[in-house]
């Protein structure tokens, strides 16, 4: 942020002119995300799917790596090549809203796809397409709506799991249900408290005294869920809760590395967890965190896939789209990223 003229610079402080070079001085990570999202365009087929493997999940996450870089649908460069996109994505809806069967991708799916509309509809909007986008979205938002209320135990309450009518949940699957809801809610389609609240209630049931948080028991740590529930709880306004501390306590404690099962699903819930619960400590992480991603890059754009297994079946529209959307949270541009 530019300091206002009428203020006197403290010594201590960048001028005007400093701030302004540091803001337009294109770093390493924006490189990265540029060459990320040439390699994601470049996988679109021409009916504007952009993945074999779950191809309409993957090609939402796709056009949400344009969204988290700032291109909307409106964009005059890119746009055409998201609407295509976007409209592969609302073709494969279900007539009840669903849209994890068309590919597979259960409730993942479904999840990603309603957090890619939310987010289309809270960027510039390309007039001809927000009808059509509004209308899907309300379907999407009340499956996942409906599943929430599904009756379940009292230790699985309040999130979800692979399909709609799941009576058990998992910390994961319920993230991006609980983004998506959270997104839709940033652009004024109405969701009730009660779903929000219960899904944040969950979160808390998978966070121990530790600080360790679990994928469906707390006592079984899930680094790469730690950012996860740091979004949560913010989402939640609960910022301020001594479990936000613990967490990020074990982040630094044990920091993202090369290693290990879920590497880019850490290297996005990090970066959204941390910078949004704790931007001051996120600006420190982020130097650790960007030696790790960055080398990681491959020539044509894409990110190594040979880290775990997750990644390996995934494939690289799966690694790219994450790396890129974890490397352009900086921008704070998408609903389910605001503070």
């Amino acid at each position: 942020m530019l300091v206002p003229a009428t203020l006197p610079l403290r010594a201590a402080e960048p001028s005007d002119q400093e701030v302004l070079k540091t803001l337009t001085t294109e770093q390493p990570r924006d490189r990265a995300v540029k060459k990320g999202l040439e390699y994601l365009r470049n996988q679109q087929k021409p009916d504007g799917s952009a993945s074999e493997r779950y191809p309409m999940a993957l090609t939402a996450m796709s056009v949400m790596a344009h969204f988290a870089a700032g291109h909307p649908p409106a964009d005059k460069q890119y746009g055409p090549w998201l609407r295509k996109s976007i409209n592969y994505v609302l073709s494969k809806q279900n007539a009840d809203g669903y849209f994890g069967e068309a590919d597979g991708s259960r409730m993942y799916g479904h999840g990603l796809a309603t957090l890619m509309l939310a987010e289309a509809l809270g960027m510039p909007r390309d007039d001809e397409m927000d009808e059509l986008i509004r209308k899907a979205l309300k379907k999407a938002a009340q499956v996942t709506i409906n599943a929430a209320l599904v009756k379940k135990s009292a230790k699985d309450a309040g999130g979800w799991r692979y399909t709609p009518d799941a009576t058990d949940s998992d910390l994961s699957l319920s993230g991006w249900q609980l983004m998506g809801l959270h997104a839709t809610q940033q652009v004024g389609i109405p969701v009730p408290e009660n779903v929000i609240a219960g899904a944040v209630e969950y979160t808390k049931k998978m966070i121990n005294p530790e600080g360790k948080v679990g994928y469906t028991d707390p006592n079984d740590e899930h680094p790469a869920l730690r950012g996860l529930a740091l979004l949560a709880l913010t989402i939640g306004h609960q910022e301020k809760t001594p479990a936000v501390r613990k967490i990020a306590d074990r982040i630094w404690a044990d920091p993202i590395a090369w290693t290990g099962p879920h590497f880019y699903y850490r290297a996005y819930y990090d970066a959204v967890g941390m910078s949004r619960a704790l931007p001051d400590e996120w600006e420190k992480y982020l130097p650790k965190y960007e030696a790790v991603l960055l080398p990681h890059q491959l020539e044509d754009g894409s990110f190594d896939t040979s880290v775990d297994d997750e990644a390996k079946g995934a494939g690289p529209t799966y690694t790219t789209s994450m790396a890129v959307m974890a490397l352009a949270v900086q921008r704070h541009v998408l609903p389910a990223y605001q503070r």
